[in-house]
């Protein structure tokens, strides 16, 4: 009877099994700021209820192949509201960025004086 090799396991040329190591990404801070709706999600939060009046029977696919559509029908001039709206939530996002990362900053240093007391 093979071998069967573990879920999480490696098997070498020689056979044998070597544990693969998980690469781990860093917990999310819940207090982080958002980034921004990009205008097109922002295109999309306004209109995907009136397609979808429109399309009752539409899956949720499909009236993302609608608002698509549409969004690349629009022209400049009409995608503009949506633009200057991502514009104003990104400047507000830096600002909101910068503020947290000095916060966390100061945070990380007390912490480090702390520890070393």
């Amino acid at each position: 009877m093979p071998k069967v090799a573990k879920k999480d396991a490696k098997v070498t040329k020689r056979g044998k099994e070597v544990e693969k190591k998980k690469k781990r990404k860093p917990k999310k801070d819940p207090n982080a700021p958002k980034n921004p709706m990009s205008a097109y999600l922002l295109f999309c939060e306004e209109w995907r209820e009136k397609v979808k009046a429109q399309n009752p029977d539409s899956s949720f696919g499909e009236l993302g192949r609608l608002l698509g559509e549409q969004w690349r029908a629009y022209t400049d001039d009409q995608k503009a509201p949506y633009i200057a709206k991502h514009e104003k939530a990104k400047a507000k996002y830096a600002t909101e960025k910068a503020a947290y990362d000095a916060k966390k900053a100061q945070d990380d240093d007390d912490d480090e004086e702390e520890e070393s007391e």
